[in-house]
């Protein structure tokens, strides 16, 4: 076993050693209260219970779709519990919060999540921007923030449509994939009349009592070895955690991160729509936004297929467009398809459900 051991550590055990030379090596420590905690490869350990457990219990069904099923997923989570490593290991839904004995957190938001596709072909054409992106937008009336950090995984058909609907409708659009999606970016410009975000999601249960206590939403960012450091102050004060998704460890944010660096109302009276599964299951992530100047947040309340989640986001859109309000497109779309119902997980909102966005027709020349 490896250990890390500074010279104060390493001397008192020699001192130890020589004052009770018959005590045993436990005995020591215990005597001592030195508490000398192992190397502990957090990922390394995620991955053999995932592997373990899920790879050889996974059920593939058409669309290459990866059907996790509970009892597989709580055979994870106890797998985990029984690991001398981690202190405990707390299933809520589909999001599993581990903590380790060096009282660090990852929280599993996708243990196997869905492909966009595995032709080749097919994504090659997953990065081609659209035409409009490149738009002046002088003549615009409002600004809107596309954020995509899974589009290696789920494409950007929905989103091109999107953004195809808001530049009709006089929107200046800013579109960014991937890792361009990083904390900094999150920290610094979510300042846009529409913020909308397709990315994974999960809950973050804090004491192990098996209740998400915070919904956390994963950016584009890896999550490394240095991340620790580079984000000592947002780590520090739980603003950040380690969200895994798939074999990938990405940055997540809490509410706290955006309560913290959007305090002064920033947000223009925001249209939120957190295109992700558990956005609404409680309101905490809500809250932050609606108290950082947002006038509407909206999301999925449990879990959501990839599908559903992108052409009900298209949807969305084109009602919005035409002068629906927050509450008429909820109420309309629901649980977006028999799989979401299902799954009872519907389309739900936070704050003012009058909120409709602007719109203005431009002309095509």
């Amino acid at each position: 076993m490896d250990f890390r051991i500074n010279k104060l550590v390493a001397f008192s055990i020699i001192f130890i050693v020589i004052i009770n030379g018959n005590l045993s090596y436990a005995q020591m420590l215990e005597n001592s209260s030195i508490q000398i905690l192992p190397t502990i490869n957090h990922s390394k350990i995620i991955q053999n219970g995932i592997q373990t457990i899920v790879q050889q219990n996974k059920t593939e069904y058409k669309f290459d779709v990866i059907q996790i099923q509970s009892s597989t997923l709580k055979e994870l989570e106890q797998w985990y519990n029984s690991h001398p490593y981690i202190k405990f290991a707390s299933l809520v839904e589909g999001t599993i919060t581990i903590k380790f004995i060096d009282e660090s957190y990852t929280v599993l938001l996708d243990v196997i999540p869905q492909k966009y596709s595995e032709n080749i072909e097919d994504k090659k054409t997953i990065y081609n921007y659209p035409e409009i992106l490149f738009h002046s937008s002088e003549d615009r009336i409002k600004s809107a923030l596309i954020l995509n950090p899974s589009e290696y995984l789920y494409g950007n058909r929905h989103c091109k449509r999107i953004i195809n609907t808001l530049h009709n409708s006089g929107y200046s659009i800013e579109y960014l994939i991937n890792t361009d999606v990083d904390l900094s970016y999150i920290r610094n410009n979510l300042n846009a009349e529409i913020i909308y975000m397709n990315t994974h999601a999960g809950f973050w249960d804090l004491d192990g009592d098996h209740q998400g206590d915070v919904v956390v939403i994963a950016t584009g960012e890896y999550w490394t070895n240095e991340t620790e450091e580079i984000y000592n102050f947002e780590f520090e004060n739980q603003m950040i955690v380690e969200g895994v998704v798939g074999n990938q460890s990405f940055i997540a944010f809490t509410p706290l991160f955006i309560e913290y660096y959007y305090q002064s109302n920033n947000l223009p009276e925001s249209l939120v729509y957190m295109a992700t599964c558990h956005a609404t299951y409680d309101d905490s992530m809500a809250n932050a936004f609606l108290e950082s100047g947002a006038k509407a947040y909206l999301g999925w309340t449990r879990n959501t297929i990839y599908w559903t989640n992108s052409y009900i986001s298209v949807i969305a859109f084109k009602l919005f467009s035409k002068g629906f309000t927050v509450r008429q497109v909820c109420l309309l779309i629901r649980h977006g398809g028999m799989i979401n119902f299902f799954l009872r997980s519907k389309l739900t909102y936070y704050g003012n459900g009058r909120c409709r966005i602007a719109t203005i027709s431009i002309t095509k020349t």
